[in-house]
């Protein structure tokens, strides 16, 4: 038998997927801590094996203006002007006379950035290169230059040196805490994706609706797994199956996750309490919810309920033919664990056997997140 039609149209159940992602968020919380270290960690590898070797040294240079024949001083130089400047002739023959052999005037050029940061009476002259000592040389040729520049042009009265930094090796800024939080993050989606994707394939039944969504037959009820507070779930269930059966007290049950014998007695207990027969829950109200232990001898009542119980992978010829004779059979599926596949497949051999499915149970449901769940 497939799966009810409409299951696949279904939209997600949010309350269902809190209360089931609540138990994994402390993997949740790991694979963002995870994700927090991978980031720092590549980052630093990133850093330390990627990062290029750049030294630079910085020169600051002070500028006096000539005075025009009007008395006015030359003030058109600006940051602009100055990093084009030192790329032409006049100013690049003169820093190429102050340089030692091997260099060529376009890794100059490329070294080199003059710019006016504020006043334009100083100028701030930055070198970059992979090494220390050509930088040196090309910012002591640059200074030089631009001195002897000074002498011969008619504008500039006079550049002088105020201050010269020593050539230093250039680092990125040491983000780490950008990347451990950046890989926190992608670790934290990714996560939410991973749950979220196990959770949509996830076919196991968490509460009792899920029996007829997923599978389109009878929810008849849920037996917890533990026996405190059963209400009001076990006088649900045992008014189900007694109204479904009627006056029939022998009926079959599959146990899908092979504990047949097991289950069948917890069920047996509780379709034959007594009025008073229970344990815990709110039995003064009327309800019933566990019963005591049958005393040592004491004979079972003739009109007591009686399954015949097969586990899912002992289902014979002989077993359809019982199954047939008592007018159906109930499943029992186990809460949140996925036996979906083997399910589908008793299914489909109990229609070709010609077994009515009578209704489904959940068994060993969690009392606590079903109490959330319906609040």
């Amino acid at each position: 038998m497939k799966k009810n039609a409409d299951y696949s149209k279904q939209g997600m159940d949010l309350k269902r997927l809190f209360l089931c992602m609540q138990g994994k968020i402390w993997l949740l919380l790991m694979v963002v801590v995870l994700g927090a270290i991978i980031g720092g960690v590549s980052y630093q590898v990133a850093r330390a094996m990627r990062m290029p070797i750049t030294y630079e040294a910085v020169s600051k240079l002070y500028i006096s203006f000539a005075v025009d024949e009007g008395g006015e001083v030359y003030q058109y130089y600006n940051g602009y002007t100055w990093n084009e400047l030192l790329d032409t002739d006049p100013i690049m023959k003169k820093i190429e006379a102050n340089l030692p052999g091997g260099y060529s005037r376009q890794e100059v050029i490329e070294a080199t950035t003059a710019e006016i940061l504020s006043d334009i009476r100083l100028l701030t002259v930055t070198v970059q290169g992979a090494d220390e000592k050509s930088v040196r040389e090309i910012q002591a040729a640059v200074e030089v230059g631009l001195m002897d520049y000074a002498q011969e042009s008619e504008e500039l009265k006079r550049i002088e040196a105020i201050r010269t930094q020593e050539p230093a090796r250039v680092y990125w800024d040491d983000r780490t805490v950008t990347a451990c939080i950046t890989g926190a993050l992608v670790m934290a989606v990714i996560g939410m994706f991973v749950l979220t994707i196990f959770y949509v394939m996830d076919d196991g039944v968490y509460v009792q609706a899920d029996l007829e969504k997923i599978y389109g037959h009878k929810a008849l009820g849920m037996m917890m797994k533990s026996q405190k507070g059963l209400q009001p779930y076990a006088r649900e269930l045992t008014s189900n199956i007694k109204y479904l059966l009627q006056e029939q007290k022998m009926f079959a049950v599959i146990d899908m996750e092979n504990h047949a014998a097991l289950r069948v007695e917890e069920l047996e207990k509780l379709l034959n309490a007594g009025e008073n027969e229970f344990i815990g829950g709110d039995g003064e109200m009327g309800g019933l919810t566990w019963t005591l232990p049958r005393q040592e001898g004491e004979e079972e009542p003739l009109d007591a309920w009686k399954a015949v119980a097969f586990d899912e992978n002992m289902i014979t010829e002989d077993a359809c033919e019982q199954i047939r004779v008592l007018g159906g059979v109930i499943l029992l599926l186990p809460y949140g664990i996925n036996v979906s596949r083997k399910t589908q497949r008793v299914l489909s051999l109990l229609s070709n056997q010609d077994c009515k499915v009578l209704g489904m149970i959940m068994t060993q449901a969690d009392e606590d997140f079903l109490n959330k769940y319906y609040n």
